[in-house]
């Protein structure tokens, strides 16, 4: 998924795997490596949960993000204030959640 793109689904509805609705798009980030990383504001919790954009893609049609993930994995997700700066250890946190391999050139 391109993060220009993104811009436009800012505030949109994301939904999980299932196509069940988990909440909107609140924040993205891409690392230092080139990896995508979501915010995602829960529908049913005042955080917002770090996921990763693996398997994700934008709906047009529906304007929404589609998650390659359930939304149990999301709801468990690291959380982040997208008005502080992006740590690595929080990246490599959410990847590990998500059971996605160790980001490429980070230390573990």
């Amino acid at each position: 998924m391109l993060p220009t793109i993104l811009d436009d689904f800012l505030d949109q509805e994301v939904v999980d795997i299932r196509g069940d609705t988990v909440g909107t798009l609140s924040c993205y980030w891409e690392s230092a490596n080139g990896l995508l990383f979501l915010g995602v504001r829960m529908k049913d919790q005042d955080v917002v949960r770090v996921v990763p954009d693996h398997n994700s893609r934008v709906d047009d049609r529906h304007s929404c993000v589609r998650l390659g993930f359930s939304a149990k994995m999301v709801s468990s997700a690291p959380p982040f204030d997208c008005e502080k700066e992006m740590k690595v250890s929080l990246e490599k946190a959410s990847t590990a959640h998500f059971g996605l391999e160790p980001i490429p050139g980070h230390v573990n």
